[in-house]
């Protein structure tokens, strides 16, 4: 069996790699395919960087809860609408790691067979202030890691 993990923080960006992912998943068919959709929570944003959705500050009366669930929601939502038809499993993971760490060990405790993620397209000191959580995936992956441009659809 194909196990395609595809990980999405819920941005346009993370949207480009679903078709890719569904395509993959067709090749081997749905009989023979499971996918996992990863949402990993990221806990502190990085200095200089506005709050956006996904982003928490340390756990206050339950703000990491909150995220959590709401994340939860909007991933189930996501596999409905994209990947109608398939086995697929959805995962919120609050991290105890950094966010590429997560993405890794999920993978070797799953027997993922193949990783599909975006990448922003940062370059230049954003690139360099907040690194490349795809670059980190690549170097470390125990499977193939299949990365999509930002906003490019099949």
């Amino acid at each position: 069996m194909k196990h395609i993990l595809v990980t999405t923080d819920f941005s346009e960006a993370a949207e480009s790699a679903f078709d890719y992912a569904r395509e993959q998943l067709e090749l081997v068919g749905k009989e023979n395919s499971k996918i996992s959709l990863l949402k990993i929570i990221d806990v502190v944003p990085p200095a200089g960087i506005k709050f956006e959705y996904g982003l928490a500050l340390p756990d206050k009366k339950g703000m990491m809860e909150k995220v959590y669930r709401h994340a939860s929601e909007q991933i189930q939502e996501i596999a409905k609408k994209q990947f109608a038809g398939f086995t697929v499993e959805t995962v919120v993971v609050k991290p105890k790691k950094a966010v590429y760490q997560e993405i890794i060990n999920f993978a070797k405790a799953n027997d993922v067979s193949l990783i599909v993620m975006s990448t922003h397209g940062r370059t230049g000191v954003k690139h360099f202030l907040l690194g490349s959580v795809a670059e980190r995936v690549i170097r470390r992956s125990p499977c193939p890691v299949m990365i999509v441009p930002a906003n490019k659809k099949t």
